[in-house]
């Protein structure tokens, strides 16, 4: 209901499920620099049939009254947990509906179905934190279409928002884990960060990008094209040590690709 993981649906199993901003510790992950990494477990009592929810670091409160040690839930309880606010509501399809359709609209770029900016620039501060915490590396790519203006001019600039989008589903399908994220940048640009890889990991994951684009032969409309990608790599902790020193050096090296003549990655 409130704070960065605003939307977010978190689906509760009998067995407990730990809740923290830690993904690796974590059941469910809010995505709040304020909550513990593993802040309080939620469980279901088969005594009861109630659903309880223990503290386990830090402060938490239920509709205002803090937490000390456990308390029972009830549909509509707001649990608060650093800067964020949760609902605890029984599984209901149709609010189930309701909810997802609001997170897919606020998460999600309408055109490429990737994380919108504003919720990928929170996810880049997050994981940030955690890879500072834990002395791990975190690369950033950036990403651009090389020939979308001849595209436009060829064959219209519908056929080019359709090829923008089947790009960006393609970079979506080549991050193999659930720890990273892209985003559309700006009108025909992408950028994808990559908690706990090297620099050297993150160019074997950029050129499969562009190698994949590149053999890619878009069609719609009885329409042929085929793009190419440049991309620039930024990693953490030697290029940068915060999102905008990062984003600032895999664009400088996403130029260097283009001056190459693009379908090009640069470091």
């Amino acid at each position: 209901m409130k704070g960065p993981s605003f939307g977010d649906i978190y689906y509760l199993r009998e067995e407990a499920s730990v809740l923290g901003s830690d993904p690796f510790r974590a059941d469910l992950v809010v995505r709040d620099i304020e909550v513990e990494p593993v802040q309080a477990k939620v469980f279901l009592d088969h005594q009861s049939g109630e659903y309880v929810l223990q503290s386990l670091e830090g402060e938490l409160s239920v509709n205002g009254r803090r937490v000390e040690k456990s308390c029972s839930l009830g549909c509509g309880d707001r649990i608060f947990i650093g800067d964020s606010v949760l609902e605890f509501v029984e599984r209901d399809h149709l609010r189930e509906h309701f909810h997802k359709n609001i997170q897919r609209l606020i998460n999600q770029d309408h055109l490429t179905g990737l994380l919108a900016k504003n919720r990928f620039d929170e996810q880049f501060e997050h994981s940030m934190e955690l890879v500072r915490e834990r002395d791990l590396p975190l690369s950033v790519l950036m990403a651009d279409i090389d020939n979308l203006k001849k595209i436009n001019d060829s064959y219209g600039h519908l056929f080019g928002e359709f090829t923008v989008a089947e790009i960006g589903r393609l970079i979506q399908s080549l991050l193999d884990s659930e720890d990273s994220y892209a985003t559309r940048f700006g009108g025909d640009e992408y950028q994808v960060i990559l908690p706990n890889l090297t620099k050297d990991e993150a160019l074997e994951v950029a050129e499969e990008i562009r190698g994949r684009v590149e053999d890619c032969v878009f069609e719609h409309d009885s329409v042929l094209a085929n793009p190419t990608l440049s991309l620039g790599i930024a990693s953490y902790p030697e290029d940068g040590d915060d999102p905008g020193e990062l984003t600032s050096a895999a664009d400088e090296a996403l130029y260097r690709a283009k001056g190459l003549g693009g379908n090009a990655v640069c470091e």
